[in-house]
């Protein structure tokens, strides 16, 4: 019922973008965890949770419980999303130059 709820939120969001300006569109939200700052602190907790999994694999090998498939691919899937993480970093970065070198 909620992949429902979120398409039909999402048609309405489409529809009438000037909503999101509105006050209690931004309260629904946030409590929704639509808004950029959810979504950001989201893909860092998704981030640090790949990068804990992929040395919890690593430790597990050290103590001989793991195959070493599996963890080269944690590893693998972590670095992935570091080098994400990083370019992710590096476009804010760059917009936020972008932005000051505006004129006001």
């Amino acid at each position: 019922m909620t992949d429902i709820s979120n398409a039909i939120s999402a048609y309405r969001n489409a529809a009438n973008p000037m909503a999101a300006l509105d006050k209690d569109a931004a309260t629904n939200a946030s409590d929704t965890g639509t808004d950029f700052a959810s979504v950001l602190k989201d893909a860092t907790k998704m981030a640090i949770g790949t990068a804990k999994g992929a040395e919890q694999a690593s430790l597990s090998a050290v103590a001989g419980k793991a195959d070493i498939r599996e963890v080269v691919a944690a590893v693998g899937n972590a670095e992935m999303t570091l080098q994400t993480v990083v370019n992710i970093r590096d476009k804010v970065i760059s917009a936020y130059s972008e932005i000051m070198r505006m004129p006001m």
